[in-house]
């Protein structure tokens, strides 16, 4: 019923994950109108919102879903919101995610003492690794875990504790902004259906 009368092609279906059809200012009103039109408190919707954001920190890729959701569900958020706030974790700021996650999770051990053999990887050495980490993911049966034993030391654990880092970061600025902007937009519709129903009615 929903489908579509031609389907799309490959290449279209590629680059509607890179840039979306309709152009990112009507995905970011779309987004926005279904946080604000979710039921619960803002409160919860804004917990969930930020454990969406903070998930798409971490280098679990094909778990943000999971993992925002029971963070949600661990801090009494919205379930549904959290699925949403995932969004923020897309082709266009995986590799911004993963070059600041693992620059400052390497500053972080660094900083306490340890990782000294340690070596910076280059964008291209880190986008390789995190392809393996992909198909180990995935299942695809390719990569095997003896293969990322050394990278879980030299990539994941830093990734994984920046990733902690910053999504605890994005969580409190996601939390404020979107607690904001429920509360904010909740009050101004109250207010707009307060006009409406105090408007006088015409008898002819």
């Amino acid at each position: 019923m929903f489908r579509r009368r031609k389907p799309l092609s490959a290449i279209n279906q590629m680059r509607s994950m890179l840039w979306p059809t309709r152009g990112f200012r009507r995905l970011f009103s779309y987004l926005f109108q279904r946080i604000t039109r979710l039921p619960g408190t803002p409160a919860s919707i804004a917990i969930g919102f930020a454990s969406g954001v903070a998930a798409s920190f971490t280098p679990f890729l094909g778990f943000h879903f999971i993992i925002g959701g029971a963070l949600a569900m661990l801090l009494r958020g919205n379930v549904l919101a959290s699925a949403i706030g995932t969004f923020f974790g897309n082709p266009w700021t995986f590799i911004l995610i993963w070059l600041a996650d693992y620059e400052i999770g390497l500053s972080v051990i660094h900083s306490l003492g340890y990782g000294a053999d340690l070596r910076v990887l280059s964008i291209e050495e880190l986008g390789e690794v995190m392809g393996h980490i992909m198909q180990f993911m995935s299942f695809s049966g390719k990569i095997a875990w003896a293969d990322l034993a050394a990278d879980f030391e030299q990539v994941l654990m830093p990734m994984l504790i920046g990733g902690i880092v910053l999504g605890s970061v994005a969580w409190v600025i996601s939390f404020l902004l979107t607690f904001w902007a429920v509360r904010a937009w909740r009050a101004h519709r109250t207010k707009r259906l307060n006009r409406v129903g105090e408007s006088p009615v015409r008898r002819d």
